[in-house]
Order: structure tokens, then C-alpha cells, then sequence
């Protein structure tokens, strides 16, 4: 009965539900749910690879922009709570420069590939100059994160920190980076696949990737849920029933996608 009515619920594109009635304990989450959404997201990746082989250098880029955006939360948030008893946040950001260090290597490591390949197509010029655009403003934003980085780690623990600018300003450029790491992940992809992956990796991946597998965001996920679910039947059904010319190879990685996102419901219902 319970996995009958679980079945119809996931057929639906949103559907309503008591938010307090869904079950969500940390074990199940750590033991089933967490590595059910990791799956997922590992699975979009492979379809992006797939359907765009450019993607297997692109999704090392989107990675060391999102770590680097997860790490600097932490880090702004050990920032403020040390700012309620001092002026001066003490916190260590050698693992922050060493991301956005890696990022650079891998901008590098595209451009010397990229290179070497005949990624350009003639269909696909404007693409490939939108997603240029895109990369080296992502560039230009990871310079200026190296450079206040360096700035701050070398005057760490001297009086010349009290003339650096505050930690806290570089939210908007970390976040702004991420952001150029989504666009540049679609850019490459075919043009009429382009908004349904788009709006899954914006509505769907992008949120669960940082509120439920670096985190545990329990109150978030139950609150998104209706959400959540109306994004990924509609990145289902379009690509299954819709007119993107969807490879008909990938369908069975859709398919088992498909059957992940409705078994994180059973669980929680």
C-alpha cells in the first residue's frame, strides 16, 4: 500500500503534503538517501559526457567551483561567529587558495585539450563563443580570488591584516564564479537540449549538491520537496516524451535516475 501510493505521488509533477509528516532521520539519510542523490548527480554528469564529450574536462571546472564555494561558506561561517568576540576573523585560508588554485590548473588543462581537438563544430560556433565568454570571465573572477587569498595568507597573524580588506568580501565573487560554472556547463550542450538541462542543474542538482550532499539540510529538503519533485518529472518527461532529440541510448541512465528520485520518496513517506 505504501509503495503504491508512493508511486502515484512520484507521478505527479507537484503534489500536496503535510511537511511535518515526512519522515527524514539523519541514519537513513546517511546510509540511503545521501548516496541515492550522489548517484544522481554522478549520472548527469555521465549523460553531459555522453552526449557532449567536451563535458569530461567542463565538469572538473563546475567541481572546483562549486568545492570552492562550499568551502568558503564554512569558512565565512567561522568567520562571523569569531567576529562576535573580535574585529579580525583568525581562520586559515590554504585550503581556499589551494581550490581556487586547482580551478586555475584545470582552466589551463581545457584550453591545452581544447587545443588538441576538434571540439567546434559548425553548428555549434555560437555556443562555443558564449561558453569562451563565460570561462574567461570565470577566469578573471579566480585571479582576483588568488590574489586577495595570497594577500590574506601573507599577512595572517601581522598587524598589516587590520589594512586588508574584510573576508566576508568575497561572497560575491565566489558566488559569482559558481554561477559562470552552470552557464559554461550548458553552453556546450546541444541547443535543444540546453534549457532542460539547464533547468534541472539550476532547480534540482545545484540546490540538493549543497543543502543535502555536503550538508544535511533536513528542513530545507522537506520544505523544497514539492519543488524538487515537479523539476525532475519535468526534466523526465521532456527528455522521454519530448521533442530534444534526446540520444534513445541514455534513456535507460534517465530511467534509473528516475527510479532513484522516487525511492528517496518512498523513504521519506
Amino acid at each position: 500500500m505504501i509503495l503504491a501510493s508512493t508511486t502515484v505521488l512520484a507521478n505527479y509533477q507537484y503534489f500536496n503534503f503535510d511537511v511535518k509528516s515526512l519522515k527524514l532521520h539523519r541514519d537513513s539519510y546517511r546510509r540511503y538517501i545521501r548516496p541515492q542523490l550522489k548517484n544522481l548527480k554522478t549520472e548527469f554528469y555521465h549523460i553531459a559526457k555522453k552526449i557532449s564529450p567536451i563535458h569530461q574536462h567542463i565538469v572538473r571546472i563546475r567541481e572546483d567551483a562549486l568545492k570552492l564555494k562550499l568551502q568558503y561558506a564554512k569558512m565565512y561561517s567561522e568567520c562571523e561567529q569569531q567576529q562576535r568576540e573580535q574585529v579580525y576573523c583568525d581562520i586559515d585560508v590554504s585550503k581556499l587558495l589551494a581550490r581556487s588554485y586547482s580551478l586555475d590548473k584545470n582552466i589551463i588543462n581545457f584550453r591545452f585539450e581544447e587545443s588538441k581537438n576538434n571540439y567546434i563544430k559548425v553548428d555549434t560556433i555560437q555556443n562555443y563563443i558564449q561558453f569562451t565568454k563565460h570561462l574567461d570571465e570565470i577566469d578573471v573572477a579566480n585571479s582576483k580570488i588568488q590574489r586577495f587569498l595570497e594577500l590574506r595568507k601573507m599577512v595572517d597573524k601581522t598587524l598589516y591584516i587590520t589594512y586588508t580588506n574584510s573576508f566576508n568580501d568575497l561572497t560575491n565573487t565566489i558566488n559569482r564564479v559558481s554561477t559562470l560554472a552552470n552557464f559554461a556547463f550548458i553552453d556546450l550542450l546541444p541547443k535543444q537540449q540546453q534549457s532542460t538541462f539547464e533547468s534541472l542543474l539550476v532547480h534540482f542538482i545545484s540546490p540538493v549538491e549543497e543543502k543535502m550532499i555536503a550538508s544535511f539540510s533536513p528542513d530545507w529538503f522537506k520544505s523544497h520537496l514539492g519543488k524538487l519533485n515537479l523539476t525532475w518529472n519535468t526534466f523526465h518527461m521532456n527528455i522521454e516524451k519530448g521533442q530534444t532529440n534526446f540520444p534513445k541510448r541514455l534513456l535507460t541512465t534517465v530511467k534509473i535516475m528516475h527510479n532513484r528520485w522516487n525511492s528517496v520518496l518512498k523513504i521519506i513517506f
